[in-house]
């Protein structure tokens, strides 16, 4: 090998070992942090949206969805699940202001086991039904389009639109729905949601409490924290009592866990949920 040959291999020899032991270039990715509290320990109020509304729904990198703790809106000691469910109810069914026919409906489907109830035959439910509904449900507000949204896992899979662009109810109802016309506006941290146009062929709770077409429910959504959630409601139907009322129960957050599809069909391998008097039931609204 020559001088030059000898210099050249010295030269990269050099330059490699210089490199080697240069320090490295900072890197420009965030470094690692100790992993983040959970949004209940990080703070004790409720999650909120960029413009400090309360977040009804799932926050950014949490999964969850709602649950109802009782979904009872009275205690009836006549209820066919009375020996099993727990008498935790918010109003006893003898200070509910009912007309005689609407406690004698009831006691009638509770006698029956409630076999006409439309959520048996896939059909949707409003207003607390919804929100009781089995398997749970998910809040999801859209105030780029001024429109919260409930999606139900079981229920029919169905959903609920809540407009809260300002409008009013329409002035005329021309085909009742089981969902009913819902508006809702903010008090403070509460989502108050007002509907009207119920079609009598719903039922608006598991109760078996009757209503008519003169409906008109008040519903209060107030999260507290990540984990919990007020659900009240005021019933106001002249059609089936005889004063409005108020009952509700409280709401839980299922975290870790998402909404999935469920798949109802009528005459399912549940025939026997399927019977009863609510095919020829002489006794309606």
């Amino acid at each position: 090998m020559n001088n030059s040959a000898i210099h050249g291999a010295t030269i990269l020899i050099l330059a490699a070992t210089l490199s080697a032991c240069s320090p490295p270039e900072e890197s420009a990715a965030t470094p690692p942090q100790a992993p983040s509290q959970t949004l209940s320990e990080a703070a004790s109020g409720p999650p909120r949206l960029e413009d400090g509304t309360v977040n009804l729904g799932t926050p950014p990198g949490v999964t969850g969805f709602w649950t109802a703790s009782n979904g009872r809106l009275v205690n009836d000691p006549n209820n066919y699940e009375a020996a099993r469910m727990a008498n935790n109810a918010r109003v006893n069914i003898a200070d509910a202001p009912l007309q005689p026919w609407t406690l004698a409906l009831i006691n009638h489907r509770q006698d029956t086991f409630i076999a006409s109830e439309p959520y048996t035959r896939c059909k949707p439910s409003g207003g607390p039904r919804q929100i009781m509904s089995p398997y749970g449900f998910e809040i999801v507000q859209m105030p780029e389009i001024e429109r919260i949204y409930i999606l139900t896992v079981s229920n029919a899979m169905s959903y609920r639109t809540i407009y809260m662009d300002g409008r009013e109810h329409p002035a005329e109802i021309l085909r009742p729905t089981y969902l009913g016309h819902s508006i809702g506006h903010w008090e403070g941290d509460t989502l108050v949601v007002d509907t009207v146009g119920f079609s009598e062929r719903t039922w608006t709770n598991r109760d078996g409490l009757p209503t008519t077409d003169q409906l008109h429910l008040t519903e209060r959504f107030t999260r507290s924290s990540l984990d919990d959630m007020d659900y009240t409601v005021t019933i106001d139907d002249p059609g089936a009592y005889t004063a409005p009322w108020t009952s509700g129960f409280a709401l839980r957050w299922n975290g870790g866990m998402e909404v999935f599809e469920y798949v109802c069909q009528e005459n399912n391998i549940s025939p026997a949920a399927m019977v009863g008097e609510g095919r020829e039931s002489l006794i309606v609204p």
